[in-house]
């Protein structure tokens, strides 16, 4: 297994400021939030990649995976849909200039303005388009098990994925999600889409009353022990997505934070 960084944990700190202290704590490479208005984004200028690009050098594997925030690929409306599909295209030529091997995706909106059906056959065709375009890039493209989506439980991944019929679309593991999301057990979600996990995302969180609080790995209710053993034959990459950016007054700095959640997980290999 390899260990990824994720700027998720690092809103205070520019791409290059992440990278140099991921590289301190020992990690492999960096996965990178591209939104507009924050520290990177899709359409970013040329001068500003390449000194990202110098900087991951420090990182054995560099840039590992773009995280664009395209929800609605599936919406009802064609042009909005059709908006948020180039965008992941624009994502997946990024992610291969970079030398990124993944970009993360939904699954398309659960709510997405027409029926549930409309909305799935849509998430469906997009993901078609999308695992086509990826194709032959060198980049996979990584279907989240994320609350809101189409692809909240394992179940329902494996089965877009199934449909959308593309080797280069893999599902990106999120137990975290899936246990205060669904009602669906998590050794289901690990069952049912073992066979093409592309990714995971190492989180952890605890309830106090009906809020849920993020916490660092191995102090809350996510069953990591558990799940490191049903991970003992991947090979890929866990990235830490320490939730810095939406809960900072519930998580340690990354400096403190993320080294204790990686030396936990290393303590269980």
């Amino acid at each position: 297994m390899k260990f990824v960084g994720h700027t998720m944990g690092t809103p205070d700190l520019t791409v290059e400021e992440a990278i140099a202290l991921y590289q301190t704590i020992g990690l492999d490479g960096i996965e990178i939030v591209a939104q507009e208005g924050g520290a990177f984004s899709i359409g970013d200028q040329e001068e500003k990649i390449e000194t990202i690009l110098s900087a991951a050098k420090k990182l054995p594997d560099g840039v590992v995976t773009l995280t664009p925030y395209y929800w609605d690929i599936n919406n009802i409306d064609p042009k909005i849909a059709e908006e948020n599909i180039c965008g992941m295209k624009k994502a997946i030529d990024l992610a291969k200039k970079m030398g990124a091997g993944f970009v993360r995706a939904y699954g398309g909106k659960e709510e997405a303005g027409g029926t549930r059906e409309e909305n799935w056959n849509n998430a469906v065709a997009a993901m078609k388009e999308i695992g086509r375009y990826a194709s032959g890039t060198g980049v996979t493209v990584l279907v989240e098990n994320h609350p809101g989506t189409m692809t909240r439980t394992g179940e329902n991944t494996y089965k877009l994925i199934n449909e959308a019929g593309f080797d280069s679309i893999k599902a990106l593991y999120d137990p975290a999600n899936v246990l205060h999301d669904t009602e669906e057990d998590w050794k289901d979600t690990f069952e049912v889409q073992k066979d093409i996990i592309g990714y995971v995302h190492v989180k952890d969180y605890y309830m106090e009353g009906t809020e849920r609080k993020a916490c660092v790995v191995g102090k809350g209710i996510v069953p990591w022990s558990e799940i490191m053993k049903k991970l003992s034959g991947y090979r890929g990459y866990l990235s830490f997505e320490y939730e810095k950016r939406w809960y900072p007054d519930q998580l340690p700095d990354a400096e403190t934070g993320v080294k204790e959640c990686v030396n936990y997980i290393k303590s269980l290999l």
